[in-house]
């Protein structure tokens, strides 16, 4: 389609350029199943699947984080406790809105090979992705296992390279690696360069080897992984520092908590004071209300209260009723990072959520520059003018710091660049500096400051963000 004049086309999307799987395997017994580990290890003897990691089972984060790569279409191959198993992913297939179909394997003692070969008439198209269900998989590791499509008979696997990393380097899968290749695969490596994490993006090759292994009595997935790794098929992606975890043993259960909430700690697009401030008590916190099934909704639904309260008792302009407004709006502030950190930990981001969460934000707000701009007037009732002056300008600069970021990233189609100036006006500064500065009785300075502090932020950005672009909506060379 031609473009109109005076627009420039945009790139291909980054999705063209990725690698596209018809749907995605999950074997719901990993191979340590075969020696007999699996139910008896962890939560109470429970099938992995059903083993709960912050407010989600294992099997929902799976799914989850396949969705978050575009597949819709899930092969779970069950082995022991299979009606407990499937019953619990149809309700995740229900929840999620995805298909979820089932294949039993009876023979799932003998190993993860017999238990692939059992979804061979599921797959019928390559690639498609295969997930070990004793792992937890995040959305960053499929990210870089999928960046590139594969090559004609390719068969990509998740590696991790940090060995100092693993809980327990004895247990884990050795893979031996040239480059990008991957030369050797298995538990019995002496010399080895990685451990495979628990994703492969496969051809139907697979299953082809994974038959010709089985005629020979050998029915692990590793025995047909031998097979195409003789044939130079097998590539690696590396996934050094992304939250993966093997979770076979309790000790993997707590690992998987932890790296999950380490995750939250490396988000680049919080603002100074959540990142350096705050993040202790919201990471806390999420990890509690994630663990009580606890939906972002409710946090931010809850931080708006707590700010409306809070400003409630700022308006009052006593300094007793002000120290409890201040410690409700400090609370906001640090609720206001919960939200989208538990929405994050628990797969639960959504464009309504986010909606909610601005719209009561920018109330709040508002209501929070009203309450101090009132007491500070009815303190000083002779400068009225000079007060209502400095309110507005704290309130207009408050709402036009969110509105410059929303405009750059509804008129380009990305977000903008998180830079000094977009976390120096963010909320969380906003909230944190208000609240502080009515605990040292000086809340109308501190908000006036803060307000010509999101002008400054907004021009700036404004100004950057032209530079960058040219005038004409050109890119600048």
């Amino acid at each position: 389609m031609r473009q109109p004049r005076g627009t420039v086309a945009p790139p291909p999307s980054a999705e063209d350029e990725r690698a596209q799987p018809s749907c995605a395997v999950i074997l719901a017994a990993g191979e340590r199943a075969a020696e007999d580990r699996w139910l008896s290890a962890g939560q109470e003897g429970r099938p992995w699947p059903l083993h709960r990691v912050l407010g989600l089972s294992l099997a929902e984060r799976t799914v989850a984080t396949g969705q978050t790569a575009g597949i819709d279409r899930f092969v779970v191959v069950l082995g022991p406790g299979p009606a407990e198993v499937r019953a619990l992913y149809e309700r995740i297939a229900i929840r999620r809105g995805c298909r979820i179909e089932f294949v039993e394997a009876p023979d799932w003692r003998l190993g993860s090979g017999a238990m692939l070969a059992r979804a061979r008439t599921r797959v019928p198209v390559s690639p498609f992705l295969l997930l070990r269900g004793d792992h937890l998989i995040t959305p960053g590791l499929l990210d870089r296992l999928l960046a590139d499509p594969l090559g004609p008979g390719e068969l990509r696997m998740a590696v991790d390279r940090d060995r100092a990393a693993l809980p327990d380097p004895e247990r884990a899968r050795r893979v031996g690696l040239a480059g990008e290749e991957v030369t050797r695969v298995g538990p019995e490596l002496r010399w080895w360069t990685a451990a495979e994490a628990g994703a492969l993006l496969c051809p139907r090759d697979l299953f082809d080897a994974v038959d010709a292994e089985a005629q020979g009595g050998r029915h692990s997935l590793v025995d047909g992984l031998r097979r195409l790794v003789g044939r130079g098929q097998v590539r690696a992606a590396a996934v050094t520092g992304e939250p993966w975890a093997d979770v076979a043993t309790p000790g993997g259960l707590r690992l998987a908590r932890r790296r999950l909430l380490g995750s939250l700690a490396r988000g680049r697009s919080d603002g100074f004071v959540t990142a350096h401030v705050t993040r202790p008590l919201s990471i806390g916190l999420t990890s509690r209300l994630a663990d009580r099934d606890v939906s972002p909704s409710h946090v931010t639904v809850a931080s708006f209260f707590a700010a409306l309260i809070g400003a409630g008792f700022l308006a009052a302009g006593e300094y007793a009723l002000s120290f409890i407004g201040a410690i409700l709006v400090l609370a906001a502030a640090v609720a206001d990072g919960c939200d989208h950190a538990l929405a994050r930990l628990t797969h639960q981001v959504t464009a309504r959520g986010d909606w909610l969460d601005t719209v009561l934000d920018r109330y709040a707000d508002m209501a929070v520059v009203l309450a101090v701009t009132v007491a500070e007037a009815s303190m000083f009732p002779g400068a009225g003018l000079r007060i209502w002056l400095g309110g507005s300008l704290a309130m207009t600069g408050f709402l036009f710091a969110s509105y410059v970021t929303k405009e750059y990233a509804l008129r380009h189609g990305r977000e903008y660049p998180n830079d000094v100036l977009n976390r120096l006006r963010r909320r969380d500064l906003r909230l944190f500096g208000i609240g502080c500065g009515a605990l040292l009785g000086v809340a109308f300075e501190a908000m006036v400051l803060l307000g010509l502090l999101s002008h400054l932020c907004a021009a700036g950005m404004l100004v950057r963000a032209w530079r960058r672009q040219g005038p004409f909506g050109y890119r600048a060379v």
